[in-house]
């Protein structure tokens, strides 16, 4: 795939993030419609996707490099540890909001952007390898993610919950969906042309999502935090860079390299607002990293593509 048919499928995804902006102005989307298209998203549509990404005929070549592809987001979730925690000492901040840097440069938005980047670039065997590689962010975020956010607050940290790790709706359906394909069960046509069609409307929706994101706030709101400028060129530039290069000495190539890569470089997760909001941790900060980080990613995304 070219550059430019890549930079075409990015400028898609951007327009709709405007569309998604313009009808938050317009009043057509609110708060409240807001978080019920978000959980429609993570509990419906992109488990849907991931299920249906995942009907491919069982090949022992296919499963070697789903395993491969679950120890490099271990590997890649390592690297953004090490690095958050570099930049977490060397910043002079308050201790809420170094909380909130670190959770943003460890946990990319993989849900709302990575999926349908990774769908823009690789297609079904892209998301397929991305719901695998997205194993690890699931456990990881409600582990390492909750004491991030816990740590320095008054109370101390909270009890974590492992079924609610467990009965996360990302990992339940690339579990079913890996099972199907290790057992080389098809899915009944008319169940699978539903899923496939209830699953594409994860990427428009996913970009409303977060254009009503960028249109809740004004331009000066969205742009009065100087610090988070300099934490957006690390989540979104040091660290793809940075995991780029480990894995092209590793030898990773092709579609190994290319979905951890693109993963990395990813803004910062959606729920980092969301866990932020949860345990009292600077939640408007939180929103505006996220905002910053969704924003301008629109510019490196696409010099990310071209660096592969």
């Amino acid at each position: 795939m070219t550059f430019i048919t890549v930079f075409n499928k990015i400028a898609i995804l951007f327009l709709m993030i405007v569309v998604g902006y313009g009808i938050k102005k317009l009043g057509i989307l609110n708060e409240e419609m807001n978080k019920g298209l978000s959980n429609l998203v993570l509990k419906v549509t992109l488990p849907a996707m991931i299920i249906k990404s995942m009907q491919f005929e069982f090949s022992k070549e296919v499963l070697f490099t789903s395993f491969k592809m679950i120890l490099l987001s271990l590997l890649v979730h390592g690297i953004a540890i090490l690095i958050s925690y570099f930049v977490y000492r060397l910043l002079k901040a308050e201790e809420g909001k170094k909380d909130i840097i670190q959770f943003m440069l460890i946990f990319s938005n993989v849900g709302y952007m990575g999926y349908p980047v990774i769908y823009a670039v690789y297609g079904e065997m892209g998301v397929f390898y991305t719901a695998l590689f997205n194993i690890p962010f699931n456990f990881l975020i409600w582990t390492l993610g909750v004491t991030i956010m816990t740590r320095n607050r008054e109370g101390g940290s909270s009890k974590l919950s492992y079924f609610k790790v467990l009965m996360n709706p990302g990992i339940i359906s690339v579990i079913l969906g890996f099972m199907l394909f290790l057992f080389s069960v098809k899915i009944p046509i008319i169940m699978y042309e539903t899923l496939h069609v209830i699953g594409e409307m994860t990427v428009p929706l996913s970009m409303f999502i977060i254009g009503s994101m960028l249109g809740a706030l004004s331009i000066y709101e969205i742009f009065n935090e100087k610090q988070l400028f300099m934490v957006s060129v690390v989540r979104l530039l040091v660290i793809p860079i940075v995991t780029m290069v480990v894995l092209q000495v590793m030898g990773f190539e092709d579609i190994l390299l290319g979905v951890p890569f693109l993963i990395a470089g990813m803004p910062a997760a959606a729920n980092t607002a969301v866990f932020a909001s949860m345990y009292n941790r600077e939640p408007i900060f939180a929103s505006k990293g996220v905002l910053i980080t969704t924003l301008l990613s629109m510019l490196t995304i696409p010099i990310l593509t071209m660096l592969l």
